[in-house]
């Protein structure tokens, strides 16, 4: 809840800048001070008397020290690229790929939520845990001084988000495509280009965040426009991890090349035979197991029922009234029933 003022303000909101005071809370819970701003996002309109936006809660920002739930931020995202179910499936395909045959690491969790403002229920949302030092924090990834966490918000603009001074592996990869070549700093022969990534980066999880984005045709990624990620470096033992972020333009082209061929991180990286054999078999062994049509199936079916009256009751879900509801995850199941075989074809020619 907040003034009806500031809620206004914030729905209108296109430098994304403005924050506001807030006071948030799951029911039951005693209602806590945070600032709240919009996130940029395409506005929707089909509310009564508000705008469904995407939200960026800061727990912290007015009384030092504060945590939710373990938290210090929340970004709420409304679905306006594709819907929400479509996000929420494709943050959770990237969960169901952690473990042995994926990620090593947890790669970040995301659920969906519901959300009251001013009394009025304003929709479900995309709860995507925030890429932060709390996020590494709650992982025990994080030591003070030895722990750097950046943003890769588009081609090139690695963003420090944690962390002091440079890490050691950025200063390495001072050149093309992890940075923006500095000075005298060319891009090496492809065996020291291998050699450095296999010593300085957890390759598994780096290709995993590139096969399971390909499989969802992800326009905006690390293998497609080497941008929408985290990466946290350390000064000791630990090689680099990179994290997803942006899941919101995915799932609607079937045809898209898991190669993307033409971009500067699949070609450096997918241009060494040793590093793309590694690409294909992880490919298919996620395909055969944890990314299996039957898992996410299963997964798709438990939501449904739980979702589909908070979606039947938001004028902005993206997908349509109560009756489009089950067509819309019956159109998930199907859209990757068609696209697997098509990745399958892919790898078995690449």
């Amino acid at each position: 809840s907040m003034t009806a003022a500031d809620w206004l303000t914030v729905q209108n909101d296109t430098t994304y800048s403005i924050e506001v005071p807030a006071w948030f809370n799951l029911a039951g819970e005693q209602p806590i001070l945070v600032s709240v701003r919009r996130k940029s996002c395409d506005a929707l309109n089909a509310g009564t008397g508000f705008q469904k936006v995407s939200l960026k809660i800061d727990v912290n920002e007015y009384v030092a020290g504060q945590a939710w739930h373990d938290l210090k931020k929340l970004s709420l995202e409304n679905g306006d690229d594709e819907d929400v179910v479509t996000e929420g499936l494709a943050w959770a395909i990237h969960r169901i790929a952690t473990g042995p045959t994926g990620y090593a690491y947890e790669a970040g969790l995301a659920n969906w939520a519901t959300l009251t403002i001013n009394g009025v229920y304003t929709g479900v949302y995309v709860n995507a845990e925030q890429r932060d030092k709390r996020f590494l924090e709650n992982r025990g990834m994080w030591t003070d001084n030895l722990t750097w966490l950046y943003k890769l918000g588009d081609i090139y603009s690695d963003t420090l988000k944690a962390g002091t001074g440079e890490s050691p592996a950025h200063q390495a990869f001072c050149y093309d495509p992890f940075q923006r070549p500095r000075g005298n700093c060319p891009t090496p022969p492809p065996a020291t280009f291998e050699a450095e990534v296999r010593q300085r980066i957890d390759l598994q999880g780096m290709l995993t965040l590139g096969a399971v984005n390909a499989l969802l045709s992800h326009p905006d990624a690390l293998f497609s426009k080497g941008k929408n990620l985290h990466f946290a470096d350390f000064a000791f033992g630990s090689k680099r991890l990179y994290f997803p972020w942006d899941l919101d333009s995915v799932m609607n082209q079937l045809n898209w090349d898991i190669y993307n061929p033409g971009k500067h991180y699949s070609d450096h990286l997918l241009g060494s035979p040793s590093i793309r054999a590694e690409y294909r078999q992880l490919f298919t062994d996620l395909l055969d197991g944890p990314l299996a049509e039957p898992r996410i199936y299963a997964f798709l079916d438990a939501m449904e029922p739980v979702l589909t009256p908070w979606l039947a009751a938001d004028p902005n879900n993206q997908i349509g009234g109560p009756g489009a509801i089950p067509g819309h995850f019956q159109a998930k199941k199907d859209w990757l029933g068609q696209r697997i075989p098509i990745v399958r074809t892919q790898i078995a020619n690449g």
